[in-house]
């Protein structure tokens, strides 16, 4: 008899759902609000999970759940309570929950050990081998996220103030700068940016791409060393997991940023590859909600 799963990849901006054989094949999918168990107030992070699921099992309503496996983000440490929640919807009787790193890494490397890289508006590595788990980085916009959108975003705009005072190299993000925001007084433009700060300067990011494409040398400089910040997160994470110069190992990278391709990807393959040549440096193979799948799949062939 078929044995199914219920995945779920839950975040602080949205939960994804899916339903899968034990085979692999995903025969319901659903998507719901955010449930990041250390961000999002735990009741409405209950009730988008509940919503999700609910979805996804009405699109099939005559299987049977055998296990639960989620990964869910701020979940690290807690993992005992999100399993005590999701045991108490009486939908399965075996649950595994991980945090939303480890669905990542299994989803980019269609396996379990290895290591990823992950830069969208903030910036993250992991990795696994054996019994060893490393997470590098991952502090936050206020304390770290290096080489991710926010950080690219947040450096272009103070090139561009530094070009428009004169203090700094001129450079085109400037215009690009105005482009952006909208042409207009330079300290009301300014304003605008500290009262939505994040989003905002997260979003110039793909402005200092196009400008360093251009061939802007202010804009290559801040990607050159997004590409390196990035990089350092893929070797420190490796290394915290035991592996060696000479070691044959896979190390995935994924989010966002990475959209920006060889510009990024070039020398941060690079700069990996000065620490370790022979790994294997390749984009995400599938999302991390199928990493959620494989978890479930290889608890489910131990049982």
């Amino acid at each position: 008899m078929t044995r199914y799963i219920l995945g779920i990849d839950g975040g602080g901006t949205k939960t994804e759902v899916v339903i899968s054989s034990e085979t692999g094949e995903i025969i319901s999918r659903a998507y719901s609000g955010p449930s990041n168990w250390t961000t999002t107030p735990k009741k409405i992070a209950k009730e988008n999970i509940i919503e999700g699921i609910e979805s996804a099992l009405k699109q099939v309503p005559d299987i049977k759940i055998d296990l639960i496996s989620a990964g869910v983000a701020g979940v690290s440490k807690r993992e005992l309570e999100m399993r005590e929640f999701l045991l108490s919807l009486n939908i399965a009787k075996e649950v595994i929950v991980t945090t939303d790193a480890y669905i990542a890494l299994a989803g980019a490397l269609l396996d379990t050990e290895g290591v990823i890289v992950i830069a969208g508006t903030g910036s993250i590595g992991y990795g696994r081998r054996d019994d060893l788990e490393k997470r590098t980085g991952g502090w936050g916009y206020l304390l770290g996220d290096e080489g991710s959108a926010y950080d690219v975003g947040r450096k272009g705009i103070i090139a561009s103030l530094k070009a428009y005072d004169g203090r700094g190299e001129e450079t085109i993000l400037l215009d690009m700068f105005y482009e952006y925001m909208g042409y207009g007084d330079m300290e009301a433009l300014v304003k605008i940016i500290y009262e939505r700060a994040k989003d905002t300067i997260s979003g110039f990011a793909k402005y200092v791409v196009k400008a360093g494409e251009m061939g802007d040398r202010v804009a290559l400089g801040i990607l050159h060393s997004a590409a390196y910040e990035l990089s350092l997160l893929g070797v420190t994470t490796a290394e915290g997991i035991g592996y060696g110069r000479d070691d044959i190992f896979n190390l995935a990278y994924t989010g966002g940023f990475f959209k920006a391709k060889d510009i990024v990807i070039g020398p941060f393959t690079k700069f990996i590859k000065e620490r370790f040549p022979n790994a294997n440096v390749f984009p995400a193979k599938a999302e991390p909600i199928i990493g959620a799948i494989i978890i479930g799949q290889r608890f489910l062939k131990e049982r």
